[in-house]
């Protein structure tokens, strides 16, 4: 098999981010995402030793950044003896190949990297089918590219059967993903009918959702009593959690903890994890968590995409309620911050605050959760719709994130 489409090894060693930012303006949010992308990286147990940022309304066709760029990444890298190059910006297949030959080192973007997380937190037999399916999905171009180069002299001969040497290995995906896609539509139909016979037996479900490590799971095992396993790397939960709960003497709840976000979840991935995001949509009640010891900004950008997340699912947003963990560490003026940042959003949406670790205001929650409840009664909310259209990609190619092809001579600036 080419060097450039065998199976990676455990990524580990050290790492240079990346980013083309396409906003001259941002002079703040870019460092958040930059931030995240680290934190990801450093959960992999791999040390980020630099950083290459560059300001430039479109990227390169070539290498998504300047090859002046690409050659200050090749120096950095031998420099600091650095064996992955990690780009905050989706690439494109022919990037990812002029990238590795450019710098010398392995190249992937935000979504590879939020899958190669996914799959060493995997224990279960569906996230693995799933992280496998959205890792060839994404990937499926580019091993048809690298593959094409490398049998670029092996062309079609007498007992070659009319072919060139790399469709065999093309033929072999094809049939995997067909394989995987066959088993995962029979799990999503299995699925449906879990969620149909739950609400036969008549518990309203309350799903606790939210970005990774804002304690989703520490609030589960609050509210339920359960010891399921928590973590501070991300992605710990990757297959959903269920546990009855009494919250009065008149109602029994079921719990849900679900697969966590990121910031700028790419839409594939939605489309790869619908059988866990389908706990999502069914729920009466979406619990969405965040982190109040998040920096103003961060929060901010966390509501914002939080909401845009739970709308392209499918889910009302009258079934949604925002709960905000770690009280306990909260700076002074928190509930001004929260307050402030809700009155961005422009949803009139109920919240609380609690502190999952120190089961601190759980019983507001309970009864939060109890109103909400009563209200959904009187007031139904809107059903839960499919996941759009929009979100279904039938060639992973044509969500990059890049513009329109340019001239490749362009000045990088």
């Amino acid at each position: 098999m080419p060097e450039e489409i065998r199976p990676r090894e455990a990524m580990k060693g050290r790492a240079i981010i990346c980013m083309l930012k396409t906003n001259i303006h941002d002079h703040k949010v870019y460092r958040v995402r930059l931030d995240e992308l680290k934190a990801l990286i450093q959960a992999l147990g791999i040390d980020v030793v630099g950083e290459v940022v560059q300001t430039r309304f479109r990227p390169f066709e070539r290498y998504c950044i300047g090859k002046g760029k690409v050659g200050e990444i090749n120096k950095l890298a031998k420099k600091r003896d650095v064996q992955l190059v990690v780009f905050y910006n989706l690439l494109k297949s022919s990037q990812k190949l002029n990238l590795i030959q450019g710098t010398g080192c392995d190249v992937i973007d935000r979504y590879e990297l939020t899958l190669e997380i996914f799959d060493q937190m995997a224990s279960d037999n569906l996230s693995k089918l799933q992280i496998e399916s959205a890792k060839l999905d994404k990937l499926a171009p580019f091993y048809k590219l690298a593959a094409n180069i490398h049998f670029t002299h092996d062309r079609p001969f007498f007992h070659s059967g009319g072919e060139y040497g790399f469709r065999g290995q093309l033929r072999e995906i094809s049939r995997r993903q067909a394989d995987i896609r066959e088993e995962i539509n029979g799990l999503m139909v299995e699925k449906k009918r879990q969620i149909v016979n739950r609400h036969k037996l008549g518990y309203p479900t309350i799903c606790i959702a939210g970005f990774y490590n804002a304690g989703k799971t520490s609030l589960f095992n609050a509210l339920t009593g359960e010891r399921k396993p928590v973590s501070n790397i991300p992605f710990t939960t990757l297959s959903s959690k269920y546990q009855k709960r009494y919250i009065d003497s008149e109602t029994t709840v079921l719990f849900i903890d679900t697969i966590g976000f990121v910031l700028d979840l790419d839409h594939r991935l939605i489309k790869s994890f619908q059988i866990n995001f389908e706990d999502i949509r069914s729920a009466d009640i979406v619990i969405l968590l965040f982190e109040i010891t998040d920096p103003p900004l961060t929060l901010k950008l966390k509501l914002g995409e939080g909401i845009s997340l739970l709308r392209d699912i499918g889910v009302s947003i009258d079934r949604v309620m925002f709960v905000f963990n770690k009280i306990d560490k909260a700076p002074p003026d928190a509930e001004a911050i929260i307050e402030e940042q809700l009155s961005l959003t422009h949803y009139d949406i109920p919240w609380t605050t609690v502190s999952a670790n120190q089961r601190t205001n759980l019983k507001e929650l309970l009864d939060l959760i109890a109103w909400k409840l009563q209200e959904l009664k009187n007031k139904p909310p809107t059903p839960a719709e499919p996941i759009p259209p929009t979100l279904v990609v039938e060639d992973p190619e044509k969500i990059t994130g890049d513009p329109d092809p340019e001239d490749e001579s362009e000045e990088e600036t």
